[in-house]
């Protein structure tokens, strides 16, 4: 844009503002309001992407604290069997949580601006990258799709038994134990059960 008395567009905007200023408070809101919604854009794709990977994760504790709690029914149901042992509870604790491991989409997206300017052209190239869980379609929505799953790590196992003041039937928990979770003997603890009369 030139001037009809061949000024630069610089002078013809200073012109133009001195006439009007109202201008100046009109490019101000123009750029505030930009600056406003690419905020707003930047930080809904990140909650979108949030609270789907929380949904994941509070999926993934539920089902893992119901595989703990499976083991240790389990081993109650077991170990009950085992001639003398009479009631049995358990406890079992835990190294490492388990974790469900998905799959993921990475979405790229690339901007290239070109800019002539009075020396050359510039060339400015912006990359933004969204992971979020790959999902796939079911009756209820939307699940995430499941690679593997990573079992708990255990710890140690106590378990508490009406007849574990038997020293043979105190090994064959241990043994029972240690053939279902493969944890060493040494992070066994056998207890004889206190009477709790009715």
């Amino acid at each position: 844009m030139h001037k009809k008395d061949g000024g630069t567009a610089a002078s013809w905007w200073k012109t133009k503002v001195k006439k009007n200023p109202a201008l100046i408070y009109l490019l101000y809101a123009a750029v505030g309001i930009a600056a406003v919604l690419f905020y707003l854009i930047g930080s809904g794709i990140r909650c979108k992407g949030e609270t789907r990977e929380s949904a994941v994760r509070n999926e993934d504790r539920a089902e893992i604290s119901a595989g703990r709690d499976e083991l240790e029914q389990r081993l109650i149901e077991v170990l009950s069997k085992i001639r003398g042992a009479g009631r049995v509870d358990v406890l079992v604790t835990y190294e490492t949580n388990g974790e469900i491991v998905t799959a993921t989409v990475r979405q790229t997206d690339e901007d290239v601006r070109n800019a002539d300017g009075t020396g050359g052209s510039e060339t400015s190239r912006s990359v933004r990258e969204v992971t979020e869980p790959a999902t796939v379609e079911t009756g209820n929505g939307h699940a995430p799709i499941v690679l593997y799953e990573k079992e708990p790590v255990v710890r140690g196992v106590i378990v508490v038994a009406e007849g574990a003041s038997d020293f043979s039937v105190r090994q064959k928990l241990e043994a029972a134990v240690h053939a279902a979770t493969g944890i060493p003997v040494d992070r066994i603890e056998v207890f004889e059960m206190s009477y709790m009369g009715p």
